[in-house]
């Protein structure tokens, strides 16, 4: 049995347009747009109710006229799904640009040394401390390990032979459907299972598309500050990494050219991919405007380029309302979409997928075959039932709420210890906070510090590529956190800023 996701609708009180007239229009449209599909299963009318906060009554009312109109069809006992003659189901993928510039994926380039040393782990090694403000982790806690064991112990129930050999490097249909149904129903985006390829996490979906697209001294555009893992991929595959700043509305789609001018040593060959994280900009926060990504779809466009979404932290947000994915607004093929469970579920589980415009899906393919064969197939049944059986949308809901909880408690702790001396940055998204405090004080000392008094943070300088922060500043992540240790930790920050500011 299927159970439904939650579903990408965006109420606007503001128009004169009733709120069930709203809703009809825009399940209408995504039925037409092909991002629901026959079969699509969709909200109950009291979780709908719920997500947009709206009056239950306006969700039936919506639902009925759907229903009446052919739009949907009630199954008794399984839910309410799209009807089976609502709209075409073999509605194309993407298909190929003529316009686009296919010959720099015509060769696998070949791993190129650089001279940059590995990147290094945290500081104070595997030391523990009681307040550990690492990001990028989620509340192992909370995972319902009761109800994921039983999905694996039916997966390998139902193992065949056939199951427990070599499987398509694509991965298993059955989950790649999966995800398919999750993008058109939460990020817009009209996907199907055949441009999906599941990988080893969303970091091996990297590394394939910067071995497939990254030329010798190619010029590879990214956000300005970044992850420097991501920076360090594109490098190792010899690629020219150029930085783009950011600003709050996302990356600065006005200063790319003068970033080619400044950074590339091939300032007159157009960058063939770009790499944005526009849901929650790593790490500063930002989630990048609607005018931005029509303005970098356009640029895109224009020049041939590919860009590659990072879909980080789409999943919490704690304040607006949730917006399309840019994969979602793309209509010529430009925007490659990854993402990954690490967060949602854990990283150990070592899931991703890649969702391919169609002209990369068998290059990508043949790079996969020969460098990974296949990503285990015994935890792609499980992750498949867990979907399946609803475990998925209820995990996402639960820990969006304790999220929202740790967020609210970690800016409240914050304002109590510092007042006017910190900005943060973020806030409205996410698992971490990027934060500056109003202090001459060297991070690093702060960091260190902070660390003899019991509490683990951050610097964030070494994500900063061209120009150094102003201020000491740091990333907390909050979500591996109780908020008692939450309000220790960062009184135990703010004792050890004290300390450094009286010597």
């Amino acid at each position: 049995m299927h159970l439904a996701h939650e579903l990408l609708v965006r109420i606007d009180r503001a128009v004169d347009t009733s709120l069930t007239r709203q809703l009809y229009e825009q399940i209408v449209q995504a039925i037409e747009a092909g991002r629901l599909r026959p079969g699509d299963p969709i909200p109950s009318t009291r979780f709908l109710a719920e997500q947009i906060d709206v009056s239950r009554s306006v969700v039936i009312k919506a639902y009925e006229q759907l229903q009446t109109e052919g739009y949907l069809e009630m199954k008794r006992g399984a839910g309410t799904f799209i009807a089976s003659n609502a709209a075409p189901i073999d509605a194309e993928p993407i298909g190929h640009d003529p316009n686009l510039d296919y010959e720099m994926i015509a060769n696998v380039p070949n791993l190129t040394l650089v001279t940059s040393s590995p990147p290094v782990g945290h500081a104070h090694g595997g030391i523990n401390v009681p307040n550990d403000f690492r990001h990028g982790v989620p509340a192992w806690d909370m995972f319902p390990m009761d109800r994921w064991q039983r999905c694996l112990v039916e997966a390998c129930r139902r193992a065949t032979p056939a199951t427990l050999s070599y499987g398509p490097a694509e991965g298993s249909y059955a989950l790649r459907e999966e995800i398919a149904r999750l993008v058109r129903s939460t990020r817009s985006i009209p996907a199907t299972p055949e441009q999906i390829v599941i990988t080893t996490g969303a970091t091996q979906a990297l590394d394939i598309l910067a071995r497939l697209c990254v030329g010798d001294g190619a010029p590879v555009l990214v956000e300005d500050p970044t992850h420097d893992v991501l920076r360090e991929i594109f490098s190792y595959s010899g690629g020219e990494v150029i930085p783009v700043p950011v600003d709050e509305e996302g990356i600065c789609v006005q200063e790319i050219a003068r970033s080619i001018k400044m950074h590339s040593s091939h300032s007159d060959v157009v960058p063939k991919m770009i790499y944005v994280t526009p849901s929650h900009q790593f790490p500063v926060g930002v989630t990048m405007t609607l005018n931005r990504r029509i303005e970098l779809l356009d640029w895109a466009r224009k020049n041939g380029s590919f860009i590659i979404e990072d879909d980080y932290d789409s999943e919490y947000r704690y304040a607006g309302q949730k917006v399309s994915a840019l994969a979602g607004l793309d209509t010529s093929g430009r925007v490659i979409y990854v993402g990954s469970f690490s967060k949602t579920l854990f990283p150990a589980l070592r899931i991703g997928y890649v969702i391919l415009p169609a002209s990369l899906i068998e290059p990508f393919l043949s790079i996969k075959w020969i460098t990974d064969r296949m990503t285990p197939v015994l935890e792609q049944e499980a992750l498949t039932e867990f979907i399946q059986s609803g475990q998925y949308a209820k995990h996402i809901s639960q820990m969006g709420k304790l999220y929202a909880s740790r967020r609210a408690c970690l800016v409240q702790a914050l304002q109590d210890e510092f007042g006017d001396e910190v900005r943060y940055f973020g806030d409205e998204a996410g698992l971490h906070l990027l934060i500056e405090l109003d202090t001459n004080i060297n991070a690093e000392f702060i960091a260190q510090k902070s660390f003899e008094f019991g509490a683990k943070i951050y610097p964030a300088s070494r994500y900063f590529f061209h120009t150094e922060p102003s201020k000491a500043t740091f990333i907390l992540g909050y979500s591996n956190l109780s908020e008692h240790q939450i309000r220790t930790g960062i009184h135990q920050m703010s004792c050890a800023v004290s300390a450094l500011t009286n010597k």
